[in-house]
């Protein structure tokens, strides 16, 4: 079984590619939705990071108020790292899970859809890592329309991870989603359909 590690900074596109991927059969773990089930109202998850920031980063109806604790390990460091070991766990727990349930099934390929996969070192575990890449300029963009934030809110997250550059030479296809939906699409049904040609 072929394990594809797919990753991209913020607004290139990585849930497009993800979607794409669904549609022609993948089964994906998601990393990002996995980190939010990590914490939701009555999990030990949501203990551990109230034991480690306060009950002040709950909202009034006991859940994880996301956007002051993102405000908060956005400025600070320690208290990201701490976060991330957290969640961390859970979702490597999980990944582990999903994986033995689709080497159990016989699937050819699967795919893991991981937002810091080089960063947190997931990269070491894959087969083949699939980066999605956009030029800073298309990210802004897309970012400010997706999302609302401003500019300069936008090119700090950019500047808070890798680079693109010290990604690219980790990844063993790069997609360019600097074009249409079409093109985006051809790319990743060739590129899915030469993983499914490979002997393990």
């Amino acid at each position: 079984m072929k394990i594809i590690g797919l990753t991209g900074g913020i607004a290139s596109g990585k849930s497009t590619v993800a979607d794409i991927l669904r549609r022609l059969g993948a089964e994906i773990f998601d990393a990002d939705a996995v980190s939010r089930e990590a914490v939701v109202k009555g999990s030990q998850g949501l203990r551990q990071v109230i034991a480690a920031f306060g009950a002040e980063y709950l909202t009034a109806g006991g859940e994880l108020d996301r956007a002051k604790l993102s405000r908060l390990v956005f400025e600070d460091k320690a208290a990201l790292k701490k976060l991330e070991s957290i969640v961390h766990a859970y979702v490597r727990q999980e990944a582990k899970v999903f994986l033995e349930q689709a080497s159990q099934k016989g699937l050819a390929a699967v795919v893991l859809d991981v937002p810091l996969l080089i960063e947190g070192g997931w990269y070491r575990e894959v087969d083949l890592l699939w980066l999605v890449a956009v030029d800073e300029k298309t990210q802004i963009e897309r970012a400010m329309a997706r999302s609302g934030m401003t500019e300069q809110e936008v090119k700090a997250r950019i500047a808070s991870q890798m680079t693109l550059a010290d990604k690219k030479p980790y990844a063993d296809l790069i997609l360019d989603n600097s074009g249409s939906l079409e093109v985006i699409e051809l790319a990743v049904k060739n590129a899915w359909k030469k993983v499914l040609q490979m002997e393990d």
